[in-house]
């Protein structure tokens, strides 16, 4: 694998891409679903309740393990068996939540602007894109997302300013009007989406310097932003009630989008946009799960993402030909993930006070005596005296 540091700034703009995709399109029809006119302030909340986490936990497992490796670090505390009490959790984590944007992607492609089109096509041109970034490691993910972020995020500052005519601010109040049940329960899946950002965790060996805290806060508040935005365009443009009923309200919305008179159908840039983040969230978490694994031959990562494409692709058309309950789908996966973050982080936050077994090599355990380097200086200080 490649052990050569990334900059700071490609992992920042890879994690943003990733979990954006999750907090932007993922989680926002379920939150409008659940708070309708509040949707906009669930990530605000979810933000406030996630900073203490990020700062304590996050921050204090990145600082105890003097950000290196968790796989050996914990190999080097427990055991191989033990590592993998927490290391399979994740491992399933990555392999679900990546089937997940695989699935969800497709079935947009389906349902929007390639509807002729089979699905099995649309599964297999996605793998073979997600497989040859996962192929080529880490480094050409976070590469790739320096360029890929700044045009999205361009392309969402236009859909934000091109529709302000059709959006009628108004909509967003009476705030709070069914309690603060509707509100909070919407915020705990806006907590699912963001609380993805504790996966830096695993890639903080390849980080070239130490993290600060305010840098990851820095990145958490601007993926808040990234979910308060559409959730306020979809409520301000088609109403709470309407935005309710929508499937993919970040989508809709760029269909609203004129330039003048004449330009119009500009959707196609949200293609760009959902196919930037799906690309960036699959193959991370495929090439996080490898380095967890880890193979590090040719023969069983190419094994691994074979036998990965098939179960992807054979499932997604599986699935997709079926009618299941979307939302409801949607909403255990989430339950899944938060548990299966907020487990394992809590682990390694009280494993980290641990001190190393004996025989490992950790830069903070207990530091050796040192030695005399002849007889002569132990004698030293009976001359002394003499």
């Amino acid at each position: 694998m490649d052990l050569k540091k990334i900059g700071m700034w490609p992992i920042f703009m890879m994690l943003a891409l990733s979990v954006g995709l999750s907090s932007h399109v993922i989680t926002l029809p379920t939150i409008l679903a659940v708070s309708r006119r509040d949707s906009w302030m669930c990530s605000i909340v979810a933000c406030a309740v996630l900073i203490p986490w990020f700062v304590v936990v996050i921050g204090g497992i990145m600082k105890r393990t003097n950000q290196t490796s968790l796989r050996q670090w914990l190999v080097q505390r427990l055991s191989p068996a033990g590592a993998w009490i927490i290391l399979g959790p994740i491992l399933f984590f990555l392999i679900m939540t990546s089937f997940q944007t695989f699935i969800e992607t497709t079935a947009w492609t389906s349902s929007t602007f390639l509807p002729a089109t089979p699905d099995i096509i649309l599964a297999i041109c996605l793998m073979l894109l997600v497989v040859y970034g996962a192929w080529n490691g880490l480094r050409t993910i976070a590469y790739m997302s320096c360029i890929l972020l700044p045009p999205v995020v361009l392309l969402g500052d236009l859909v934000m300013t091109a529709n302000m005519p059709d959006k009628n601010y108004s909509f967003l109040l009476p705030m709070l009007e069914n309690g603060w049940g509707v509100m909070l329960e919407g915020s705990f899946y806006a907590i699912c989406g963001l609380i993805e950002l504790s996966l830096i965790i695993f890639i903080q060996h390849h980080l070239p310097g130490k993290l600060a805290n305010w840098k990851l806060l820095v990145l958490l508040i601007f993926l808040m932003l990234l979910g308060v935005g559409p959730a306020m365009g979809a409520i301000t443009e088609f109403g709470p009630i309407e935005a309710d009923k929508l499937r993919y309200p970040a989508f809709s919305q760029w269909r609203l989008v004129t330039v003048g008179k004449y330009i119009e159908h500009l959707d196609f840039f949200a293609i760009f946009q959902w196919l930037s983040g799906a690309f960036i969230r699959v193959s991370l978490g495929l090439v996080l799960a490898m380095e967890l694994i880890p193979l590090r031959t040719k023969k069983s990562r190419s094994l691994f993402l074979l036998v990965v494409s098939v179960l992807f692709i054979a499932s997604a058309k599986f699935l997709m030909s079926r009618s299941i309950q979307v939302q409801t789908a949607i909403k255990i996966t989430f339950l899944v993930e938060i548990i299966i973050i907020v487990f394992v982080t809590t682990l390694l936050w009280l494993l980290s006070f641990k001190q190393q077994n004996k025989g490992g090599s950790n830069e903070d355990g207990p530091k050796p005596t040192r030695q005399p380097q002849s007889d002569s200086e132990t004698n030293k200080p009976l001359q002394a005296h003499s």
